[in-house]
């Protein structure tokens, strides 16, 4: 995921790994947040594998140096390839597809079709899993007496955050259809 990431960012232009860990940890932030313990051990295996590569050093104050990379070709095929491939459905599937969004200017309409596509499918899992969860809730006998309100509470209020996240997905679908 954050492979991905790295690689998105640059498409655009060359950036250093502070700047780089600025920008993701805006896009997935406030909450979660990439540390330099995963983040440079990351841009170094990204240069070892030939996908990225450092093309300047400047010395800030302190004696500091400050590493600026680049995409290399090899490195746009794997982007490419990162955003056509789906998402596996786990707890960071979220956080993977506002990646996948961040960048979705670098692919073609139909590939951000997909990647929209995938989206709306992982919203309709989850909406079958809550569903079925609140009448799961409201059928059984175990669960205390006064609990049942406060979950099917929790429930309802997924169910409505999920609705609202498939009309935005539905509209975005729509608009690169109108678009295209």
């Amino acid at each position: 995921m954050y492979e991905l990431y790295i690689l998105g960012e640059l498409m655009d232009r060359p950036y250093h790994g502070y700047l780089l860990q600025m920008i993701i940890n805006r896009v997935v932030g406030p909450i979660r947040k990439i540390s330099w313990g995963v983040l440079y051990p990351l841009i170094h295996e990204l240069e070892e594998d030939h996908l990225i590569e450092e093309v300047e050093v400047t010395t800030e104050g302190k004696g500091r140096k400050k590493k600026t990379y680049q995409i290399t070709p090899l490195g746009k095929e794997r982007f490419y390839r990162l955003m056509e491939e789906p998402i596996e459905y786990k707890s960071d599937y979220e956080v993977h597809f506002y990646i996948k969004v961040s960048n979705i200017d670098h692919v073609t309409r139909d590939v951000a079709l997909v990647i929209y596509h995938h989206y709306k499918d992982y919203l309709r899992y989850l909406r079958r899993h809550i569903e079925e969860l609140k009448a799961h809730v409201e059928g059984e006998d175990n669960i205390p007496k006064n609990e049942v309100p406060n979950i099917l509470s929790v429930l309802e209020h997924r169910l409505l955050q999920n609705q609202v996240s498939e009309e935005w997905v539905l509209k975005k679908i729509e608009e690169l259809k109108e678009n295209g």
